[in-house]
C-alpha cells in the first residue's frame, strides 16, 4: 500500500482516473454540492409559504439565520481538523447531519421544529460549502480551472435555478415546500452511500507520522476555536438583527458588534503570539499576498453581487410581475449567470494565464454592471434582465479565479484551512452586505413613497383628506380596502400604481449605486495580486485510492503499474 498523499499525476496511472473509487468520489462531491442548495437556497425562496403553511410565527427569518450562523462558525473548525485527521468522516458526518436535519423539516409541524432541523442543516452547509475544495485537492494543478468549471456544470440545477424549483414545487407538487427538504434527503442518501464506498482520501496515519490521535486532539487550538466563534456568531447577529428585530442604534445591536469585533481581534492576537502547535488559522497564510488578495476581492465582489442577489426579486415583483412562476423564473439569472461565468471561464484559467489581469477585469466588469442596475426601472425590463446576466457572468469569473487561486498559492497541508477561511469570511461579508442595503432601500422606501405618491394622486383628483386613509389601505394590501377609499376612482389607482413603481425604482437605484463602493474597494485590491502560472503543474495533492497499482513504480528505464 503507497500513500495518498501528494503525488504527480505522472506518476498515477491512467487506470485511476477511470476507478469506480475516483469518478464515485466525484458524483458524490457533485451530491454533496447540490446538497448545499437544497438545504438553504431552496427553503429560503418560499419562507413566507412555510409561515403561511406551518405559522404564522415571527422566529421565521431565523430559519436562515440559523444557517447562517451554524455553518458560518463551524467552516474554519471542519476546514483545519480535516486538514489534520482527513476529509472522509467529516464528510459523511456533514451529510448524515443533512439527512436527519432535513427529514425533521420535511416533517414540521411548527416554524420552531424548522428551526430545530435547520441547525442540523446548518451542520451539513458547514462541510458542503467546502465541495469546490473537495474537488480541487483531487485534480493536477494545471488543471483545477477545468475541475472547477465541471463541478460548476453540474451544479447547475440547483446553483442556476434553485428559486425557480422551489417555487415549481410549491405550485405543482402535493407537498409543496416540504419537497424541497425531502430532495435533500434524497440527495444526502446518495452521497453517504457514494462517500462510504467510494471516497478515501488521506487518513489520520498518512497525513501524521509523528503523532497519535490522542496527541493531536489535545493540541487543537481550543482557545482560538472559543474566540473565533464568539466573534463571528456575534457579529452575524449584529447585523442580521436590524433586518427584523431591532433598529441599528439599539443598544443590543451595538454592543453585540462591539464585542463581536473584540473577540475577533483577541482572536487574531492570540494566533499570533501564543505558541500554538495546532493553530485554528495559521497565520502564515497572510504573508501570502496573492492568498490575502483573492479572500479580499472574493469577499467585496460578493458584497456587491449580493445587492442582486438581495434586490432583483424584490424588483421583479414591485415592477415588473406579481406572477409566482414568472419571478421564480426571472430570479434565476443572478444564479444561472453566476454558473455560466465559471463554466466559460474555468477552461480558459490555464490557457490565458496573467491570473493578476483576470482578477481586475473580472471585479471591474462586476462593479460596472451591477452599478448599470441603477438605470433600470418599470420600463426597462429587458434591460434589467441583461443586466443581471453579464453582472452574473462577472461574478463566476471572479469566483472561479479566487476558489482557484486561493488553493493554489497556500502550502498543500493548509488547504483545507485557507478554502474554510474564505468561505467564512464570505458568509460574514455576504451577512453585513445584506444588512447594509436592506436598511438603505427600507429608508429610501420610507422617504420616497410619500413623496411620489401623494403628488400623484392629488394630482389625479383624490381628496387631500383621503391620503391618510389610501396609506392605509395600501398597506393592508387588499384591493377591498383600496377601493374604500373615500374619492378613489380607476384613475388614481392607476397613478398610484405608476408612483408607487417610481418610489421602488428610486429607492432600488440608491442601494444599486451603493454598491459601487464595495465594487471600488475589489478593484483596487485586484491590483496587488500576483500571477500564479508557477504553480500550474502536474502536482496533485491527494488521491482517493491508496492502492498501490494506481501508482506508477519506475524499475530502469520501465514502467510497472
Amino acid at each position: 500500500m503507497v500513500s495518498n498523499v501528494g503525488k504527480d499525476s505522472e506518476d498515477i496511472s491512467t487506470a485511476y482516473w477511470h476507478s469506480y473509487q475516483f469518478v464515485g468520489s466525484l458524483i458524490a462531491i457533485v451530491l454533496v454540492g447540490h446538497s448545499l442548495f437544497l438545504g438553504y437556497v431552496l427553503p429560503v425562496n418560499v419562507l413566507s409559504i412555510i409561515n403561511e403553511e406551518i405559522g404564522p410565527s415571527d422566529n421565521v427569518t431565523l430559519i436562515s439565520l440559523v444557517f447562517t450562523l451554524v455553518s458560518g462558525v463551524c467552516l474554519l473548525l471542519v476546514g483545519r481538523i480535516s486538514d489534520i485527521v482527513g476529509r472522509r468522516y467529516f464528510i459523511i458526518s456533514g451529510q448524515a447531519f443533512g439527512l436527519i436535519g432535513s427529514i425533521v423539516c420535511a416533517k414540521a409541524k411548527s416554524i420552531n421544529m424548522v428551526i430545530g432541523g435547520t441547525v442540523f442543516v446548518g451542520l451539513s452547509g458547514a462541510v458542503a460549502n467546502l465541495y469546490p475544495l473537495l474537488v480541487q485537492e483531487l485534480m493536477p494543478n494545471k488543471y483545477r480551472g477545468y475541475g472547477q468549471a465541471a463541478v460548476t456544470l453540474a451544479m447547475v440545477p440547483t446553483l442556476g435555478f434553485g428559486p425557480l424549483i422551489a417555487r415549481s414545487l410549491v405550485t405543482y407538487i402535493a407537498l409543496s415546500w416540504r419537497w424541497c427538504y425531502w430532495l435533500n434527503v434524497i440527495v444526502t442518501g446518495l452521497a453517504i452511500i457514494l462517500l462510504a464506498t467510494c471516497y478515501f482520501p488521506p487518513n489520520f496515519h498518512q497525513l501524521n507520522t509523528n503523532m497519535t490521535k490522542m496527541q493531536e486532539f489535545k493540541q487543537l487550538d481550543y482557545g482560538g476555536f472559543v474566540l473565533y466563534c464568539a466573534g463571528l456568531i456575534l457579529i452575524l447577529l449584529g447585523f442580521s438583527w436590524p433586518s427584523n428585530q431591532y433598529t441599528w442604534g439599539n443598544p443590543h445591536v451595538i454592543s453585540t458588534l462591539v464585542v463581536g469585533c473584540a473577540c475577533l481581534i483577541s482572536f487574531v492576537v492570540y494566533e499570533i503570539y501564543m505558541p500554538l502547535k495546532q493553530p485554528l488559522l495559521p497565520m502564515h497564510l497572510f504573508k501570502i499576498r496573492t492568498f490575502v488578495v483573492v479572500v479580499v476581492v472574493g469577499s467585496v465582489g460578493q458584497m456587491v453581487y449580493f445587492a442582486l442577489n438581495v434586490l432583483w426579486p424584490q424588483q421583479i415583483t414591485a415592477l415588473y410581475t406579481t406572477d409566482n412562476m414568472k419571478i421564480g423564473a426571472i430570479s434565476c439569472t443572478t444564479g444561472a449567470a453566476l454558473a455560466l461565468g465559471e463554466i466559460i471561464t474555468g477552461p480558459f484559467f490555464k490557457a490565458v494565464g496573467h491570473a493578476r489581469w483576470q482578477i481586475v477585469a473580472s471585479a471591474v466588469g462586476v462593479t460596472a454592471f451591477c452599478g448599470m442596475m441603477a438605470a433600470t426601472n418599470a420600463n426597462t425590463q429587458a434591460m434589467a434582465i441583461a443586466g443581471t446576466i453579464i453582472a452574473g457572468i462577472f461574478v463566476g469569473w471572479i469566483e472561479m479565479i479566487c476558489i482557484v487561486t486561493a488553493t493554489l498559492v497556500v502550502p498543500p497541508e493548509d488547504i483545507g484551512s485557507s478554502s474554510a477561511f474564505f468561505a467564512s469570511v464570505r458568509a460574514v461579508t455576504g451577512t453585513i452586505a445584506v444588512s447594509i442595503y436592506v436598511a438603505i432601500f427600507s429608508n429610501e422606501l420610507t422617504a420616497d413613497l410619500p413623496k411620489e405618491i401623494v403628488p400623484a394622486v392629488v394630482g389625479a383628483g383624490l381628496p387631500v383628506g383621503s391620503v391618510p386613509l389610501l396609506f392605509e389601505a395600501v398597506s393592508n394590501g387588499t384591493s377591498t380596502a383600496l377601493n374604500a377609499v373615500p374619492g378613489i376612482n380607476p384613475g388614481i389607482i392607476a397613478a398610484l400604481k405608476i408612483a408607487t413603481k417610481t418610489a421602488y425604482s428610486s429607492s432600488f437605484k440608491i442601494v444599486y449605486l451603493s454598491s459601487l463602493g464595495f465594487g471600488g474597494f475589489a478593484v483596487a485590491a485586484s491590483f496587488f495580486a500576483k500571477n500564479v502560472d508557477q504553480f500550474m503543474t502536474d502536482f496533485v495533492n491527494k488521491t482517493v485510492v491508496h492502492r498501490s497499482h494506481y501508482v506508477k513504480e519506475k524499475t530502469g528505464d520501465a514502467e510497472l503499474v
